[in-house]
């Protein structure tokens, strides 16, 4: 009979136990499937006005002709208003002598304009031909377009009358999340308050972006054009201290009841700390996904919105739930998710995070996210938002830190990370929510 009191195993054979267990853990995460993601090439220079240009650019673009150009500004403005207004200006007829948009001008030049903007960060887009035929043509109006600019006042009129300033969701939760103690009334915005803000913009410029493939000839013509568009533009960083508003983070976290009635619409906001690696910005993606995904599994809720403003130094993100008819008379205490354990603050508690709780679902939503990046980073324009967007020259986490790191970092991104990001990304006291009742 077995002595009760003896191990099963003696030391010699429990420590080989161990040590097999340690190299077979070892030789799955070696044998594990990399992702295939692109490996980015980048270049960098300056403008001789000293704004620095950036270029990235990947092997399976090779005869491609989709160049994306991003102009990134540090225009700070506690006066979303006055952006929304200068940057619909400059969409519209802002060419000299034109009444026509500028991508009305740039459609026979297989060219266009976009832009995007949030508290910090303005950028002016355009997707252009690489061919020296379409390029040459491209940056040339491009040049009328930005340093030519002029405004006009009838157009200025007509675009008020038609579209009376009206705080959209994003731009609510931002004046109460970063702007409210000291955020003066809206007053309307005149053609000279877009003038001089647009002033402001081109002695602001903080990088440009380009994205996709390019000869040698026609990185000659985008580097000439690039110094004749900026030479009288000002770097960023040199003038941050003159030219930009302070941002204050609310003290405290709110809920604010607007309108009686029916429940319509939650919104929500949390700030976050500036995202220094990839593995953070990973898993936001996850924390996103699940967030949306788990909303959206209930049934009480129509849609779920949710955008992620990754700004340089006063990131946020911000979702709005709107509640389907039939259940509009719940308590919103008691709205919960599939599972009755998931209410919709839980999200900004990390230990009550789904995609915390069960490690399963990390894995799917990790695995789903490997797929879509599998696909996105062969596209140009994806990179030029993560280049715009996401990613900021006076942040820690840089393009060209995440060009060189993502690839790594998705390979080896494990739950215990995303634990450990979401600990340092989540404070809920930084929370914020509106309740719409109609």
């Amino acid at each position: 009979m077995r002595d009760k009191n003896k191990p099963l195993f003696s030391r010699p054979v429990l420590a080989a136990i161990m040590l097999f267990s340690t190299l077979a853990i070892w030789l799955l995460n070696l044998t594990a499937p990399s992702a295939k993601l692109p490996t980015p090439n980048i270049e960098q220079w300056t403008t001789d006005s000293g704004i620095p240009v950036i270029w990235l650019n990947q092997d399976t673009w090779q005869g491609s002709d989709k160049l994306e150009i991003r102009f990134s500004f540090r225009a700070v403005t506690t006066d979303t208003k006055l952006i929304q207004s200068t940057l619909a200006m400059l969409m519209s007829d802002a060419l000299p002598l034109s009444t026509a948009s500028i991508n009305q001008r740039l459609s026979p030049l297989a060219a266009k304009a976009n832009t995007y903007y949030d508290h910090e960060n303005q950028i002016l887009g355009l997707t252009v031909s690489n061919n020296p035929s379409y390029l040459v043509p491209s940056l040339k109006l491009a040049n009328n377009w930005l340093t030519q600019t002029a405004f006009k006042s009838r157009t200025f009129d007509n675009w008020q009358g038609l579209n009376p300033y009206q705080q959209t969701v994003q731009h609510e939760l931002e004046q109460i999340l970063f702007f409210q103690q000291n955020t003066p009334p809206i007053e309307q915005i005149s053609l000279t308050d877009v003038k001089e803000y647009y002033q402001k913009m081109t002695q602001s410029v903080a990088t440009i972006y380009l994205v996709g493939d390019m000869s040698e000839q026609s990185q000659n013509i985008v580097k000439a054009g690039l110094n004749a568009i900026t030479e009288q533009f000002s770097p960023a960083f040199a003038a941050e201290q003159s030219h930009s508003e302070s941002i204050e983070l609310a003290s405290l976290s709110a809920l604010i009841q607007q309108n009686q009635g029916i429940l319509w619409q939650t919104r929500s906001a949390l700030a976050l700390p500036p995202v220094s690696t990839v593995q953070q910005w990973l898993s936001l993606q996850i924390w996103g996904a699940d967030l949306v995904d788990s909303l959206n599994a209930q049934e009480r809720i129509d849609f779920v919105q949710l955008d992620l403003a990754l700004s340089p130094h006063h990131p946020w993100v911000w979702w709005n739930v709107q509640y389907s008819p039939a259940n509009q008379h719940a308590d919103v205490s008691n709205i919960s998710t599939g599972e009755p354990d998931i209410s919709l603050k839980s999200f900004v508690f990390v230990e009550q995070v789904p995609s915390i709780k069960d490690k399963k679902r990390f894995e799917q939503l990790l695995e789903s996210l490997i797929i879509q990046l599998e696909e996105n980073t062969l596209s140009p324009t994806w990179w030029s938002v993560i280049a715009g967007q996401f990613t900021h020259q006076d942040s820690e986490l840089t393009l060209e830190t995440f060009a060189q790191d993502y690839k790594e970092a998705v390979d080896n991104f494990r739950y215990e990370d995303y634990q450990a990001a979401l600990k340092q990304l989540i404070n809920a006291q930084t929370y914020q929510e509106i309740q719409v009742y109609q």
